[in-house]
């Protein structure tokens, strides 16, 4: 038997039932059936075999299910990509698990365009059509899922699961703790987590109901309560950190639950508030190599928490580091033989020998146990309790992270000599906290910069709970006498005060004041500013739920959490709360036309003279229901100082972008050395795990392909060539066209001159302050024209689309315009039938917005 099997048993007698429930829609058993055997049908017959590999990438949905039975039916295995992981990371796990096809949604394109394999929309399943009935291929005896843990070298694990332990374990599951046909699972696992394969295929083999939270709704304690009730949720799996948020939102009433809480430690005072909310509260334990769960107990109150009896076909041994049997009271590593084991790790054959070893019980040698790793004893009452790790494996919301790999990451860092991540408990929270020494010790200097190297590469390398809580700097690691780092100590040290490198700004008002005091409290640190950021001081989306519960308690004021997506600092939530418009800093975002929502805004970033008016004519001509923003330069309001590099407005602009735009695809572009500019936002963005789906470069040439001092010796030469592509352009135009596209150039013209005139007068001291201030955009050109000459951007594995005109000046030869050996993605090369400084003028800029139009997402 497999999934499937047993799943096509319930679509005979359940055919009508609703087996899945998403944001209000629903789809049936048999429907279920009919969609998955599109896709498999699909998989087939483009050459997937029995044992290959299958990528799947999605959003939450119910095509995320279809695609889970589609490619089982196909006789291949999933791999689970979770779109908000970095993209290094999924590229890793692309590239490590050999993955022949790649099943993702348009928007989430941009992020693999470095794959060279079998794409599949999973869109593309509503035209499949087939005249017989397909086959399941699915098998016992071959894979079932390939899923990626943490990994002590650098990189995640792959772990091989066959369809035979996942039915053991559903079939086990289904007895105790318990699942029937009434029942309504909640599922808000990512399905990177392999407890998820609980949530949604427990139901499926059992004729019950799948309910699918979002993303966003399982990180809000309040929102995720409102669902459990609203849609009638019998059963819940959740880590207690979940648990503890969903009881921080002001859950206190009894409802018909069946709680299971696994994937980290339950605590006794814990288990106790989740009993009085539940009917049953079940605790449960297992590695991933041993299929998901391979115990459980039920939890009853009054008695102490412990791991339960292993399941179905699944036997536990506790040892000694000589692997023999440990007596009842004596802490030993717990061995896990039986039905679940893994095959082992893909591609790391050492690594499965060292961790799957001969059963030393089994007199004939045919089977094999797992060393978890866990130190474990049995109590008086014969019941196994859990004491810990005996390596440097932990577990952090339920996640399980090898601290070896963090520290991998961290030490590749130019400027760290050497680091030690540890774990430490701060107010009954677990926070990853790192430490690292500087290569180059001097006297005053700023950690900050390093700090933010350090957060920077981890958010490019790992996924968001394996990134650091803090990041302290240290003058020396702390040694055992063995001289080794001694993480007992540094566990030791308290973290009491933080020295903000941001701010240390006092709260200003009441509201202030109150939510400074529940950061303090929450994150067990003082000295906060209220210019802090609350992700960058330990906080994470759980803690971001509890303070804002905690200050609803207090205050009778509700702050959404989705909030906490743009506002991150006290004075900006303070700003929300008291209905003030905060500037923190001076914003660059400029509404340049205002559109509908169901449309993806296009923002584009200021050219070299810092305004977004060149814009102007485009946005007319784009899309009437789009909106369209604009980024103006920091400085052009003549109070701020001005940014020096295209990276240092890249970073000042990304906040801007997702205040109003919290979550990609994102189109992005610019004319110039706005395209520059975009381009690196688009690098940064895609750094953190967001999605870019274009980024347009108008008329942008990469400078650092150019040869500068050829440019300086030229450049009289290529001011009497831009006057001859001004009078190219001309010479296109109709009468009217002519009149309309020299009144534009001649506003330009003047408000350069004017500009000159100004700059010049206040230089001499002949103006005053007012009209100096008018000769700031000459200085700003002249900043961002030697920002973009020392540019030099990185490779970019997304989509770009280069609008070039027909010519272009001598110096600027190539006709990629010097972006072909930098994108490493999809680089689309359009030739405008206009020359240089004209595509963004009428009646140019028309042909301009078709093509940017027809690239954008709708």
């Amino acid at each position: 038997m497999t999934v499937y099997s047993l799943f096509e048993n319930m679509v005979k007698s359940d055919a009508d039932s609703v087996a899945v429930s998403f944001n209000g829609n629903n789809i049936t058993y048999k429907k279920l059936k009919e969609e998955s055997d599109k896709l498999a049908h699909l998989l087939q017959t483009s050459g997937v075999n029995q044992g290959d590999i299958v990528g799947l990438c999605l959003n939450r949905s119910i095509e995320m299910v279809i695609a889970l039975l589609g490619i089982i039916k196909s006789g291949a295995a999933y791999l689970p990509l979770d779109p908000f992981f970095p993209d290094k990371r999924l590229e890793y796990m692309l590239e490590d698990s050999a993955a022949k096809f790649l099943i993702t949604e348009s928007s989430l394109f941009p992020k693999f365009n470095y794959y060279k394999n079998n794409f599949i929309d999973i869109s593309e399943i509503k035209n499949v059509k087939f005249d017989k009935p397909i086959e399941d291929k699915s098998n016992e005896k071959n894979l079932a899922y390939v899923i990626y843990t943490s990994g002590s070298t650098g990189n995640p694990k792959g772990v091989q699961i066959l369809h035979s332990s996942l039915t053991n374990f559903l079939l086990s599951m289904q007895k105790t703790p318990g699942l029937n046909a009434d029942d309504n699972v909640l599922a808000l696992t990512t399905l990177s987590f392999d407890i998820s394969g609980l949530e949604i295929f427990l139901p499926l083999v059992t004729g019950a109901r799948i309910t699918i939270a979002s993303r966003e709704e399982a990180k809000d304690g309040k929102t995720l309560l409102e669902k459990i009730k609203k849609q009638k949720v019998t059963v819940v799996q959740a880590t207690p950190s979940t648990w503890k948020m969903l009881i921080d939102s002001g859950w206190n009433e009894k409802l018909n639950i069946k709680a299971l809480c696994g994937g980290e430690a339950l605590s006794q005072d814990l288990a106790e508030q989740i009993l009085n909310r539940v009917v049953e509260l079940w605790n449960m334990y297992g590695p991933t190599e041993t299929t998901i769960w391979s115990s459980c107990s039920k939890v009853n109150k009054g008695e102490p928490v412990h791991l339960g009896r292993p399941i179905a076909n699944t036997q536990f041994y506790i040892v000694d580091k000589d692997l023999n049997f440990c007596p009842p009271g004596v802490p030993g590593e717990l061995l896990i033989g039986g039905a679940g084991l893994s095959v082992g790790y893909l591609n790391k054959e050492e690594l499965t020998k060292e961790k799957f070893i001969p059963n030393p019980f089994d007199k004939e040698n045919k089977t094999r146990v797992y060393r978890t790793g866990d130190l474990v004893k049995l109590n008086p009452k014969m019941q196994i309790e859990f004491l810990g790790r005996i390596d440097n494996q932990v577990k952090i919301r339920g996640y399980r992270i090898e601290l070896d790999e963090i520290e991998n990451v961290i030490r590749k860092v130019e400027g760290v000599k050497d680091c030690a991540v540890i774990v430490k408990e701060i107010n009954n929270d677990k926070k990853i906290v790192a430490y690292y020494t500087n290569k180059n010790k001097s006297e005053g200097e700023d950690f900050s910069s390093l700090i933010n190297s350090i957060r920077e590469i981890a958010i490019r390398n790992l996924p968001d709970y394996m990134i650091p809580s803090l990041i302290i700097p240290i003058e020396n690691l702390p040694l055992t006498p063995n001289n080794k780092i001694d993480k007992k100590a540094l566990a030791a040290k308290e973290i009491t005060a933080l020295v903000s490198h941001t701010s240390n700004s006092k709260p200003e008002n009441e509201t202030q004041k109150i939510l400074l005091e529940i950061w303090e409290t929450l994150l067990g640190i003082t000295g906060i500013g209220i210019d802090d950021n609350f992700f960058e001081i330990g906080g994470h989306s759980i803690l971001a739920a509890q303070m804002l519960a905690d200050f609803e308690k207090q205050t009778g004021k509700r702050i959404p959490l989705a909030e906490m997506f743009t506002a991150q600092t006290i004075r900006q939530l303070a700003g929300i709360v008291e209905k003030e418009t905060i500037n923190l800093k001076w914003t660059p975002l400029v509404e340049i036309k205002k559109g509908e929502s169901a449309l993806a805004p296009l923002f584009l970033i200021h050219g070299a003279e810092g305004n977004v008016l060149l814009y102007r004519d485009l946005a007319n001509r784009l899309n009437s229901n789009r909106t369209v923003y604009g980024l103006q330069a920091k400085g052009l309001d003549g109070k701020n100082s001005f940014n020096y590099s295209i990276e240092e407005m890249a970073e000042d602009y990304i906040p801007a972008i997702k205040s109003v735009q919290p979550f990609g695809p994102y189109n992005i572009g610019g004319y110039c050395m706005g395209g520059s500019v975009a381009y690196e936002i688009a690098i940064r963005l895609t750094a953190r795990g967001e999605q870019v789906a274009n980024v347009f470069l108008l008329e942008t040439y990469n400078a650092c392909t150019l040869d500068h001092n050829q440019l300086r010796k030229t450049r009289v030469k290529e001011k009497i060539e831009n006057i001859k592509f001004h009078f190219d352009n001309v010479k296109s135009l109709s009468a009217k066209e002519k009149i309309t596209f020299i009144k534009r150039k001649t506003e330009t013209a003047i408000k350069r001159t004017g500009a000159r005139i100004n700059k010049l007068a206040a230089n001499i001291g002949l103006s005053n302050k007012g009209e100096s201030a008018s000769h700031l955009t000459l200085t700003l050109r002249d900043l961002n024209d030697k920002a973009q000459m020392e540019y030099s951007p990185l490779k970019y594995k997304g989509k770009v689309v280069l609008l070039r005109p027909k010519a272009s000046f001598a110096t600027e030869p190539d006709p990629k315009f010097g972006w072909g050996d930098f994108v490493e993605g999809e680089l689309k090369v359009y030739n405008l039938d206009n020359a240089p400084r004209g595509m963004l003028t009428e009646p140019f800029v028309k042909h301009t917005a078709q093509i940017i139009e027809s690239e954008l997402i709708h």
